[in-house]
């Protein structure tokens, strides 16, 4: 059946924004500063500033990392929505129900 396959893919996005989750939350443990604080002690002069300039972009990274995250998250759950929307309600309505309920938690 076909919107049998449909809740499948549905339910398979679930698993995978349930991962990246997971992945944005380890991401958002880092403490930045801490680090930053850290590594900079170990250093003096032009090599201090050469950590600095590194970590800065590193800083950067981490940053958008956290945003891409955010909105691979957001695509899954579009597409999840996406997907409910083409389960005809009126010939399949317990999977209808059931693909919204996931797609819009």
């Amino acid at each position: 059946m076909h919107e049998q396959r449909i809740l499948a893919q549905i339910r398979e996005l679930e698993g995978v924004v349930h991962r990246l989750e997971r992945v944005r939350d380890a991401v958002g443990e880092v403490d930045v500063q801490r680090l930053e604080d850290a590594g900079a002690g170990h250093w003096a002069g032009q090599r201090r500033v050469a950590f600095k300039t590194v970590f800065d972009e590193a800083r950067s990274s981490h940053a958008r990392i956290s945003s891409e995250i955010g909105d691979a998250i957001g695509d899954c759950k579009s597409k999840q929505r996406a997907l409910a929307g083409s389960i005809n309600p009126l010939e399949h309505p317990l999977l209808s129900a059931e693909a919204y309920l996931i797609a819009l938690n």
